[in-house]
């Protein structure tokens, strides 16, 4: 027989193949190798754009803190008062001008008028004893301002001479040149009305301003305006 095979063999299966074996299978790949290089150029291009060394230095300018602000004192507003002090010499009063802090209760005010009274100046004396204490001070609807002194404050009115006329004068004055809200004062003692007269000084009742040597003015009770 023909074909030159043996007798009782079949045919042979046609041999398998690559299909993409040799020059066809370079030929697929070839695509796709060049899509990686572009990727990896296009990645080695943005690590170029963005790495440190790529900033120029003179155009990043370090942002300059500013000086801290010198906080200014807060401006006190201040009252003017006038003060009276008996002369260390004679049977007369001594005048100055003081600012004090201005305080929106007149109470507070009073305080301090007293204690710049209480401190004294030369030339004159105190005419507030140095250790009596102010307990309470109010103001009714006629203009007295109503004085609470401690026990010490009976030092002053038992002293010598005319010592205590011209201290009562000088608290007197003083209260009322500088507020005009004040028209009279009353003196209490421990919380009570005083039984003492004073020279010419009832302080039995609200005392009304006036210098050493002048009358009294006669008391009429108004309401404040």
């Amino acid at each position: 027989m023909s074909g030159g095979r043996g007798r009782g063999e079949g045919p042979l299966p046609p041999r398998a193949r690559d299909p993409l074996s040799g020059a066809g299978r370079r030929a697929a790949l070839w695509p796709w190798l060049s899509l990686l290089i572009a990727s990896l150029g296009l990645a080695a291009a943005i690590v170029w754009q963005v790495r440190p060394g790529s900033l120029k230095l003179p155009t990043v300018r370090p942002r300059i803190p500013a000086a801290p602000s010198t906080p200014r004192p807060a401006t006190t507003e201040q009252r003017r008062v006038r003060l009276f002090f008996p002369q260390e010499s004679g049977e007369t009063l001594m005048e100055l001008e003081r600012d004090i802090p201005y305080r929106p209760v007149l109470a507070e005010e009073v305080r301090s008028v007293l204690r710049e009274l209480a401190n004294g100046v030369p030339g004159g004396r105190s005419p507030v004893p140095p250790r009596a204490e102010v307990r309470q001070v109010f103001r009714d609807a006629f203009g007295i301002i109503y004085l609470d002194f401690g026990r010490e404050f009976q030092t002053l009115i038992g002293a010598p001479g005319s010592q205590p006329e011209l201290a009562i004068a000088a608290i007197v004055n003083s209260l009322t040149s500088s507020f005009s809200e004040i028209k009279r004062v009353q003196f209490l003692l421990e919380g009570k009305e005083t039984r003492e007269v004073v020279g010419g000084w009832d302080l039995r009742r609200p005392v009304s301003p006036r210098f050493p040597g002048q009358e009294s003015p006669p008391v009429v009770s108004q309401p404040q305006e």
